[in-house]
């Protein structure tokens, strides 16, 4: 074995080492924070109701455990249908306005238009054409997740190499197959992008709706804990929100890595 080879074969393992201490830090940032807001509030005496400490709220979420869950759950299923019937929604609008230009003229304006005013202002419409219920949350959150999904798609759609279109036409593929082979396997990566984005508004559209009228949801619980100055209930919320977003988006990204073929240059990120 020459040396050349014996480097190749040893080059891995430090590289894994570095990645994996690289991982590390963004979790020893977040004890050490844990630790200076534990201190902070012993030190200065800081009363629970105005911020209590990680102990406190750690303590609490083990104890209103089974509250804290049957929230978690009923929030995940707000955020998931929505999240769904906005990718469907989404894609299908998409695919239309691609296909027919005039569409696109017709409807994205009133899709900009839609996106410029506040869901807080949206939300109690669909409260009241709907009711304060299950589907009252699915819309709001459909109407703040599809966006995002629809520019992300859209800019996939018309970013198609023209030569790759030029052979297409060249061998008489029809707009079915120029759509199917062409432009949505090249619009992956911009696809993955707005989903991606849309992941974090779904947790907000939920919320948003929740705050609004809801009995249930970890948005009602971070009402009802700052109505009644269980300030630590608002931070287990707050907390298992966190985690339902950052899981969410972690998900997306693992699936964008097992489905797109390659990662766009530059993401097109648009925010409400």
């Amino acid at each position: 074995m020459t040396f050349a080879e014996d480097e190749a074969e040893n080059t891995p393992a430090p590289r894994a080492r570095s990645k994996h201490l690289q991982g590390l830090i963004p979790v020893g940032f977040v004890v050490v924070l844990i630790f200076l807001w534990e201190l902070a509030v012993l030190v200065l005496e800081i009363p629970p109701f105005l911020l209590p400490a990680p102990s406190q709220i750690a303590k609490l979420m083990v104890d209103e455990w089974s509250l804290i869950q049957m929230h978690t759950l009923y929030t995940i299923w707000s955020i998931l249908s929505g999240y769904v019937m906005a990718a469907i929604f989404a894609l299908t609008v998409s695919a239309l306005m691609i296909r027919f230009e005039l569409l696109e003229r017709i409807i994205m304006p009133i899709f900009v238009a839609l996106q410029s005013v506040p869901k807080i202002a949206i939300a109690p419409l669909i409260l009241v054409w709907v009711g304060a219920g299950a589907g009252s949350k699915v819309l709001v959150v459909m109407s703040i997740a599809f966006f995002p999904i629809v520019i992300n798609t859209m800019a996939g759609f018309k970013e198609v190499d023209r030569g790759l279109t030029d052979v297409f036409r060249s061998v008489d593929a029809n707009q079915r197959q120029l759509f199917l082979r062409l432009r949505l396997p090249y619009a992956m990566p911009y696809i993955f992008a707005g989903l991606r984005i849309a992941t974090t508004l779904s947790v907000l559209g939920a919320i948003v709706a929740e705050w609004l009228a809801a009995s249930n949801g970890l948005g009602y619980l971070v009402l009802s804990g700052s109505f009644n100055f269980n300030t630590a209930r608002s931070f287990a919320a707050i907390i298992m929100l966190a985690l339902i977003g950052t899981s969410f988006f972690a998900l997306m990204s693992w699936v964008e890595s097992k489905l797109s073929w390659r990662r766009a240059s530059g993401d097109t990120t648009t925010q409400a």
